[in-house]
């Protein structure tokens, strides 16, 4: 006779306690502590991470494509020109960044298999999320398991002006998001530039933000993004044509200085490339548009009522509706909704303007903005465009990613694609193939703003390196040198600095730490006992060499710098958030959930990685002339 199991769901702050009586199991929502009869759903989720990332794309492409009135989801979007507006949804780009649902939604998917596997008589979950209780309620109920729930953590229900805009209809907050156009307004006042036509003109567009401040102070436009392929177009004979997306940033805090820079660059067009914004399309009639096809999208919304009971993946009991709803009502009537079709009319007035372009690049994350610009490209008739893969390519971050079904698809409404995609380095490349991207739609360049890494591997690979299970320097043995890389994200920064207070007391006293805070984030060490570190806030280029060991949060970027310059990387992983590094799967990184284990990874990262390994080299492609540029481009003398 099998003996009835009962689980208990924890999803609290606090780390999941041992099973109290009645109660086989503990299942962690939102930890990696795994001991005894204490489980984890985040490590499920880790160590089942290539089977639920495709289940999540599978049902993405699927709910696209059910069918409502006889008519499929994507084509109820169809403007009218053969494109969906369904694209631009927060549902169909899948950013976790944007929709955080996307991590709760994992997890009951990982939460369905466990209990298919288990097959438990009865749950107890306890949570104060009521959208979570709303699900696994349905769940329970769809796999025949007893469900019941303890409430725990309550908010106290007090007022705050976000939570009252957040109770807001979607619809009120779509209307109410036209405010920010007040800000955006003066940017207008650039006007229509003279763009350049024939086929040595290049279109690009870009994010106005990265700048160097004391160039563009000059006249002088260097973007951190592109870096010396400007100058390189330049020299070539080429001109180009760029739409800035403009963004408030340190080096450009205000309206003012983006007009200033804008027009000192178009002084000297034929060398700094002739630029507007994309806000300087903006006009009372094109407000007007965007509004109207927001009141269509309105009407779409309404017709598409019954689609709640769809958001079933297929062959699965997992109703995820209560998790996703926000993110289909702000993309059918909220907040954006209303940005969508802004873009949309704005890249139509932008690309309608400009002469001819035989080639465009924009920079790719998949966003919502650059299905609109894929649209009006193609629809005024110009050639080829390029998706330049601009940064990293996380496993997690699925906005990178799609069914494959969709990549190949010639259905009417079609996903809108680049022409080709740059990928930067050999990791982006595998991502890409690995997730069956169009191989023909693949090519290479260099990683552009990450080229200041050869001179950064150069002295590393003079410097200390581990030998013997000893740390080395030249003739010499001496402590091992520690760097906590800061992360601009306060929980994510104090989550790494409690492992590191946690870790000190276990590894032996050779380990010298030094913290190097984000510089958008302080950090006070005090709040910290028992974490004895430096400090410094020097160039990451200039102190990487001098260090023996990395150890950053989840989604700090400069644990790539680290790891390109062959440095040993230990990230360390919160339960409470998807592992969005980009060091995921590589070797020579080790990723960690509690002190004992950072503790343990000290000790033995380095062991067996070189620091001149071929994966290290090749992540990035950073050959300083540029030779795949030049061959994508046609630039330069034949290579």
């Amino acid at each position: 006779m099998t003996l009835a199991l009962q689980i208990l769901v924890w999803d609290q702050p606090d780390e999941p306690p041992e099973p109290p009586a009645g109660i086989d199991a503990t299942w962690g929502w939102r930890s990696f502590a795994q001991v005894g009869a204490i489980c984890s759903i985040p490590r499920y989720v880790e160590n089942h991470a290539q089977q639920l990332r495709q289940k999540y794309l599978a049902f993405i492409h699927d709910l696209g494509e059910r069918q409502i009135a006889g008519r499929r989801v994507i084509d109820h979007f169809d403007l009218g020109d053969g494109f969906s507006l369904w694209w631009m949804t927060l549902l169909a780009e899948k950013s976790p960044l944007k929709s955080p649902g996307i991590y709760a939604v994992l997890r009951l998917l990982a939460l369905e298999e466990i209990l298919t596997d288990k097959r438990p008589t009865a749950l107890l979950l306890i949570s104060y999320d009521r959208a979570l209780v709303r699900a696994v309620r349905r769940l329970c109920e769809n796999l025949h398991i007893e469900f019941r729930w303890r409430s725990a953590g309550i908010s106290t229900g007090r007022l705050s002006l976000r939570g009252l805009y957040d109770a807001l209809p979607h619809a009120l907050k779509g209307l109410l998001s036209l405010r920010h156009l007040v800000k955006r307004w003066p940017l207008r006042t650039v006007g229509k530039p003279p763009w350049f036509a024939g086929d040595d003109a290049l279109f690009i567009c870009s994010y106005f933000i990265h700048l160097d401040p004391v160039l563009c102070e000059q006249g002088r436009f260097h973007s951190r993004q592109w870096e010396d392929l400007p100058e390189l177009l330049h020299a070539a004979g080429r001109r180009t044509n760029w739409i800035q997306l403009f963004l408030f940033s340190a080096a450009v805090p205000d309206i003012a200085t983006g007009l200033g820079w804008i027009r000192r660059f178009n002084r000297d067009a034929s060398k700094q490339g002739c630029q507007s914004f994309l806000d300087s399309y903006l006009t009372l009639r094109n407000v007007l548009l965007a509004v109207k096809h927001w009141l269509w999208l309105l009407r779409v919304g309404w017709r598409l009522r019954p689609i709640s009971s769809l958001f079933y993946p297929s062959e699965s009991s997992v109703w995820l509706w209560p998790i996703l709803h926000d993110d289909w009502w702000s993309s059918v009537a909220g907040t954006v909704a209303m940005s969508n079709c802004l873009s949309i009319v704005l890249f139509d007035a932008a690309l309608a303007d400009m002469p001819r372009q035989r080639t465009g690049l924009y920079l790719c994350e998949n966003q919502s903005w650059e299905k609109a610009l894929l649209h009006a490209w193609r629809r005024y008739g110009h050639g080829e465009i390029i998706g330049v893969q601009h940064a990293t390519v996380p496993f997690w971050h699925l906005y990178y990613f799609d069914d494959p079904r969709c990549l190949t698809s010639k259905e009417p409404c079609a996903l809108p694609l680049p022409d080709r995609l740059a990928a930067n380095g050999s990791a982006s490349r595998q991502a890409f193939s690995g997730a069956q991207y169009p191989p023909e739609r693949l090519v290479e360049v260099e990683a552009l703003r990450y080229l200041n890494l050869r001179e950064v591997v150069a002295r590393r690979n003079s410097a200390s390196r581990w030998l013997g299970g000893k740390w080395a320097s030249g003739s010499g043995w001496r402590v091992v040198r520690v760097l906590v890389l800061g992360d601009l994200i306060p929980a994510s920064m104090d989550h790494l600095l409690r492992l590191v207070q946690k870790a000190m007391p276990l590894v032996p006293p050779k380990h010298e730490f030094t913290l190097k805070p984000h510089p958008g984030l302080a950090v006070d060490l005090r709040d910290y006992p028992g974490v004895y570190a430096g400090e410094t806030r020097e160039a990451l280029g200039h102190i990487l060499p001098d260090y023996d060991i990395a150890v950053a949060a989840n989604c700090t970027s400069a644990a790539v710098d680290a790891f390109v310059a062959g440095l040993p990387v230990i990230i360390a992983l919160d339960g409470d958030g998807l592992n969005l590094s980009p060091l995921r799967g590589q070797q020579g990184v080790h990723f960690v959930s509690t002190g004992a284990e950072l503790a343990e990874a000290l000790q033995t990262a380095g062991f067996g990685v070189s620091t001149s390994s071929l994966d290290r080299a090749e992540f990035f492609f950073l050959d300083a002339d540029l030779p795949r540029w030049k061959r994508l481009l046609a630039v330069g003398a034949p290579i």
